[in-house]
């Protein structure tokens, strides 16, 4: 998602990932892998979790919970490392480490869907130092990721805010539209739950898209556990 003021969806007990899951294979290190439903991975393609770092790939959204949402997502790719700018309100030419300052580089999924260039769903997460530091990072990313993009002028805009608590976290959320369509095409969320906080952006559209962001958003926070 592209925006500029002129034109511009129960906590789990840590899991192995699924047979679609990526894998990372060291710490600190920009890691890229793509990998398509059923594909498998080796036991060297085992993830990470927090062994490496803070915050690891396996809370991020998984092919299981997708699918528990109906979002038709195939193929996902993860990056350690990399702080690339916003395309939401934030802005593109900020990152991630700008818009929160003494955050570390996020762990950043975005999952496509072969034959289908308009749908996607990145997400990025970080861990705070503490819930108090969390607590303000997910104040900056609602207010500049979600409430500052809700101007109907704005070409690509999101509609109301919602938030809701997913047992200790909560996800905030909206979905979104392009010009003056009334149809959202995917949506927004702010997720946090303890020290872990992340931003979610999705593009498409599958059933009623109020229902597709809150689920994604409630399954996500739920990740975070």
């Amino acid at each position: 998602m592209t925006t500029s003021t002129s034109s511009r969806p129960p906590r789990r007990a840590r899991r192995a990932l699924g047979t679609a899951s990526v894998a990372v294979a060291a710490a600190g290190v920009t890691t890229v892998a793509s990998v398509l439903l059923g594909a498998g991975l080796s036991p060297a393609m085992a993830d990470p979790g927090d062994t490496y770092v803070a915050t690891g790939s396996s809370q991020l959204l998984q092919s299981e919970d997708l699918a528990t949402v109906l979002v038709p997502m195939d193929t996902g790719k993860v990056v350690l490392g990399r702080d690339a700018d916003f395309s939401s309100c934030l802005g593109e030419g900020n990152s991630w480490t700008q818009v929160l300052p003494g955050s570390p580089k996020p762990v950043t999924a975005t999952w496509t869907r072969r034959g289908h260039r308009n749908e996607s769903l990145t997400e990025s997460l970080a861990q705070a130092p503490n819930e108090a530091v969390a607590q303000q990072w997910e104040a900056i990313l609602v207010q500049g990721g979600i409430r500052a993009c809700r101007k109907p002028t704005y070409d690509f805009h999101y509609g109301p805010l919602h938030n809701d608590p997913v047992g200790s976290g909560r996800a905030h959320w909206a979905v979104s539209y392009r010009g003056e369509s009334k149809k959202a095409d995917g949506g927004v969320a702010v997720v946090r739950l303890g020290t872990s906080v992340g931003f979610v952006e999705v593009n498409g559209r599958w059933g009623p898209s109020w229902q597709t962001m809150e689920s994604v958003a409630k399954v996500a926070t739920d990740r975070l556990g």
